[in-house]
């Protein structure tokens, strides 16, 4: 009965303990979303370079 009560408790640290990782991890990947989405995509960037060079011509 101990062996078995041991083993329960310490299923339920592993599950809270991986809850708990998957919880902060969702926090830093909304966050790199964030980020993601305040900086300008590759053709973004492209066409303004490429404006700069027509003016600059």
């Amino acid at each position: 009965m101990d062996v078995g009560l041991i083993i329960i408790f310490f299923m339920v640290f592993v599950v809270i303990s991986l809850w708990i990782v998957h919880s902060k991890l969702n926090r830093i990947t909304e966050h790199v979303r964030q980020m993601d989405e305040e900086y300008l995509t590759d053709e973004q960037i492209e066409k303004e370079l490429e404006e700069e060079w027509n003016k600059n011509k």
